[in-house]
């Protein structure tokens, strides 16, 4: 300095650069000052070692030895930047050695108010936005807690990477989240650019879809191959090994990848935006954002447009950050609700269609059962029916006949007799023959008997409603007499009852009906083939099922099936 070795600064800026050297800042103070009343600034968050000396009568003393290789609680003031009080009269000299990366220095003298509050106005800007991604990666939690999809972790892994970076870049990250782990406080910026592009990549083939380029995936893989191979080195590195040329070349080697981790994410979102893909076009406008917002704080840091220097150079990357978080969180309710709605069609044709396949069962089942029936009652029917007058013809005429064969003929004619009462019955069971003649009233009441035939349960019936047979709503009529019958058959073999109640209530718009028994309530919980058709026809009705337990036991099973108005 004595001999003129150092340069006037005509700025109170330096780009250095990629270097391998160490560099002297020397301020001259001509006059005594109050204790930290003044601080020369030296304004770039990651400077390796600073040997900070003061200078007067031929005497040097080291005040302060600082930087990222030190515990955060080294610095002069805790700040994010470097402040060292200016208060003696002499020669001030900084030692900055930021040797093997690359410096961009800023430097200029300030009050101590108005540092504290320029850092406590920086601090509150970064709480807010570093508040705005918590509440995106706790959204993206939420998306991936009731989704259980891949995509949502790699898009949180992505934002909580990709912040990381934004703090330990701003300085933040050393402050308050590694404050006491200087080994990782110059390994952090680089392991967090690269980190973020490995998970964007992944993240990518999910939210688009559909990459289907074996060359592209490949060309992915190897990107994403290079990316952890280098956050793997970094990690390694120590001290003695940020001096060696290796370390430089990664320097050099991080700007590159990026580069080609940035040709290869806009390539595919242009050409998938182009197809028509609207998620890909939700991520090229996240990236074009981010890449917009970083050449902003590129050119105020070396003075280019300078209206708003200080806001940009100092929050650039965060707000171009936190608008690809946001355009991404866009993208993904975008596609979370097209998933919702492509989920939603898929149910409602599915429901459709089993709704038609219940149809045509009901359909064929009740033709198959009519035909079953018509065959028992017209033609077994009327062959019993002839049997038994043949039979009873011939023990008219008993006087010709012996006893014993007498005796045959009368078991014989009371079989008969018996199988063609079981005969009329399953018919009628099977479906109401007489339905359109008799009405509903008629044929429930024909069936309660038959249940009631063997003396096992007693099972009484009340209709309300039902005096005018409607062909219309013959559907109905003939969906509540197999209901009726099926739930019937369901007590009598599964609940054990004795009592029964059959209620059937006409409404206007809607047929009620109640069945209750007293039996052990087995009716219903075990799923049985009949119970499971009863509700597969309820459920094609658009009608409602429910089972209550009844007192002191049994079951209440109450049904209500609307109209449909087309069927009025």
């Amino acid at each position: 300095f004595r001999e003129g070795a150092f340069n006037q600064t005509g700025k109170e800026a330096y780009n250095a650069g990629f270097t391998r050297s160490v560099f002297w800042l020397a301020y001259m103070n001509e006059a005594e000052r109050q204790p930290d009343s003044l601080l020369l600034y030296i304004g770039h968050h990651h400077i390796n070692r600073i040997h900070f000396y003061y200078i007067a009568d031929g005497k040097i003393l080291n005040q302060w030895i600082t930087g990222d290789y030190y515990p955060f609680r080294q610095r002069p003031i805790l700040a994010t930047s470097f402040y060292f009080p200016i208060d003696k009269k002499g020669l001030y000299l900084a030692r900055i050695d930021k040797s093997n990366e690359s410096l961009q220095l800023s430097y200029h003298l300030t009050s101590r108010l108005d540092a504290v509050s320029g850092e406590a106005e920086s601090r509150m800007i970064m709480a807010l936005f570093t508040g705005m991604i918590l509440l995106l990666i706790i959204f993206g939690i939420y998306l991936f807690a009731i989704s259980r999809d891949v995509i949502y972790a790699w898009y949180i892994l992505y934002i909580a990477c990709g912040w990381l970076w934004v703090l330990s870049n701003a300085g933040y990250g050393f402050q308050y989240i590694w404050p006491g782990l200087p080994w990782f406080a110059s390994k952090a910026r680089p392991i967090f650019a690269l980190a973020p592009m490995i998970f964007s990549l992944l993240f990518l083939q999910k939210y688009i879809g559909g990459i289907r380029n074996k060359k592209f995936l490949m060309l992915i893989k190897i990107v994403m191959l290079f990316l952890a191979a280098s956050i793997i080195s970094i990690l390694f590195f120590n001290e003695q090994g940020y001096q060696s040329k290796l370390w430089l070349y990664i320097q050099y080697f991080i700007p590159i990848i990026s580069l080609a981790y940035v040709i290869t994410i806009m390539g595919a979102l242009i050409v998938y935006s182009l197809r028509g893909n609207r998620l890909a076009l939700f991520y090229l406008f996240a990236m074009l954002s981010l890449i917009i917002f970083a050449i902003l704080q590129v050119s105020f840091s070396f003075g280019g447009l300078s209206s708003f220097t200080r806001f940009f150079s100092e929050f650039g990357m965060s707000l171009g950050y936190l608008a690809d978080a946001i355009i991404l969180t866009a993208g993904l309710v975008y596609r979370f609700n097209q998933y919702r709605k492509d989920k939603e069609n898929l149910l409602l044709k599915m429901n459709a269609q089993q709704l038609a396949n219940t149809k045509i069962l009901m359909e064929v089942q009740q033709e198959e059962r009519s035909q079953v029936a018509n065959e028992l009652h017209d033609v077994a029917g009327s062959l019993l029916s002839a049997a038994k007058f043949n039979l009873s013809s011939l023990i008219e005429k008993k006087n010709n006949l012996p006893e014993s064969t007498v005796a045959q003929l009368e078991k014989t004619e009371e079989a008969v007799s018996q199988v063609s009462d079981m005969v009329r019955n399953l018919s009628h069971a099977l479906s109401p023959v007489m339905l359109e003649k008799l009405g509903l009233k008629t044929s429930l009441e024909k069936i309660i008997e038959i249940f009631n035939a063997p003396g096992k349960i007693n099972i009484r019936l009340l209709i309300l409603g039902f005096n005018e047979y409607e062909p219309g709503l013959h559907k109905y009529y003939m969906a509540l007499y197999g209901i009726i019958y099926e739930l019937l058959n369901n007590i009598v073999k599964h609940s054990r009852a004795q009592n029964a109640l059959v209620q059937v209530t006409e409404h206007g718009d809607a047929y009620t009906l109640m069945v209750e028994d007293d039996g052990i309530g087995l009716g219903d919980k075990n799923e049985n083939l009949g119970l499971a058709g009863i509700k597969s026809k309820i459920k094609y009705l658009n009608g409602s099922y429910a089972a209550d337990a009844n007192q002191p036991q049994g079951l209440i099973i109450t049904i209500e099936i609307p109209i449909q108005q087309d069927a009025l």
